[in-house]
């Protein structure tokens, strides 16, 4: 019986019904005790033996006879009185303990989501609080602690998120400082190159500061998207043209496999192109020199469209394939600061695709490389005519 309020129901059913056959078999198992030994005391015929002197017993009197209740029978009713209360009160009594034993049990949930509630209202992490049987505040209790869960989550991800762009941003404010200080102080010169350097430096600050906002924009669910139908080959076409010359100066090459008339997809046409730069820039920046990215574009079963960039670069360790899209994370700490990344590419490009309705996953090997997937649903429109035709 998984039903709380069956089980109510039930009990309070039980209680009722045992508190009144205990109290009613006692009373009238007490009444007939009395009244029979009240008759046979009453109507007991008398025994004469002859030549004794015995007393004769008291005969039943006529109905029209009988006198007024004596002591005998005011006994009687008190103790049929007293019977009745006794029975009534220890089954009362039994069913208060039953509903309180019953009422301690369905309510002990009740008190340790509140008290969990209470942690959480503190600003702390409460323990996982005891899921007990299969009913309603069973169910409330395995949603409160994936709540709380989702909770805890969200708070060491903010954290992480604020230590990462302090951290992002420590590196070029460090720079920009120390060269200023060092012009300011006549220590280095003012060269070019020098110049050329803290230019560097703002556009990676500038560009982080964009990331930072579509990433909490997009995870807010506040990014605005101007949907619209798309032929995604072209797009992408474009996009990877002017990826080229960055292919080119790395060394990698940049093999392209579009395929054409492909379906027309509802997505933002500057959104799809910023998806494919920051795969694609990903992938050239972990190809080493000589290697080579491949950016496949086909149709799926569902209808929608499937990207896919694939690399032979340094792939990724399993261990860090369920963080490879967290904020700032990098699988390779040691070209970290080289990478001319931000940390956020992979983080927007899931918030990006998932804005959009489609879904990215990434399959990848150490020394082999990553395929980066990313699937864009149908459009809605068609997909609403071939049900309707369905």
């Amino acid at each position: 019986m998984r039903s709380l309020r069956a089980r109510l129901s039930v009990a309070f059913i039980a209680v009722a019904i045992l508190t009144t056959v205990l109290s009613a078999t006692f009373a009238t198992y007490q009444a007939r005790r009395t009244f029979r030994q009240y008759v046979e005391r009453r109507e007991t015929p008398a025994v004469t033996v002859p030549g004794s002197r015995v007393a004769p017993q008291p005969q039943p009197e006529p109905r029209e006879q009988r006198r007024p209740l004596g002591a005998r029978e005011l006994l009687f009713a008190s103790r049929i009185r007293d019977g009745i209360w006794a029975g009534t009160g220890a089954a009362a009594l039994l069913g208060v303990l039953l509903a309180l034993l019953l009422a301690r049990r369905m309510v002990r949930p009740v008190a340790d989501l509140t008290s969990a509630a209470r942690v959480i209202a503190r600003g702390g992490t409460p323990t996982p609080v005891p899921v007990r049987g299969e009913d309603e505040i069973a169910e409330l209790a395995r949603a409160f602690n994936k709540m709380a869960e989702r909770l805890a989550t969200d708070e060491e991800q903010r954290r992480r998120l604020f230590a990462g762009i302090a951290h992002e941003l420590r590196t070029p404010l460090s720079v920009i400082q120390g060269t200023l200080e060092g012009v300011l102080d006549r220590v280095l010169e003012a060269t070019p190159e020098r110049i050329a350097t803290l230019h560097s430096q703002t556009l990676l600050l500038a560009r982080l500061i964009t990331d930072l906002r579509d990433v909490s924009l997009a995870q807010a669910g506040e990014l605005q998207l101007n949907l619209e139908a798309v032929d995604a080959g072209p797009v992408v076409r474009e996009t990877l043209e002017a990826l080229a010359p960055l292919a080119e100066e790395r060394g990698v090459e940049l093999r392209v496999d579009v395929a054409r008339g492909l379906p027309r997809i509802d997505a933002d046409p500057d959104r799809l192109r910023q998806i494919v730069q920051n795969l694609v820039e990903n992938a050239v920046r972990y190809t080493p020199e000589g290697g080579q990215v491949r950016v496949t574009m086909r149709g799926d079963a569902a209808g929608g469209v499937r990207l896919a960039v694939a690399d032979t670069g340094i792939g990724v360790a399993e261990a860090d394939l369920p963080h490879i899209f967290r904020h700032f994370y990098r699988a390779d700490q040691s070209r970290a600061r080289t990478s001319g990344g931000t940390g956020l590419g992979l983080a927007i490009v899931k918030s990006l695709v998932e804005a959009h309705g489609g879904r990215v996953s990434v399959e990848s090997a150490v020394g082999r490389g990553s395929t980066f997937t990313v699937t864009f649903p149908r459009r809605q429109e068609t997909a609403a005519v071939q049900e309707a035709m369905a």
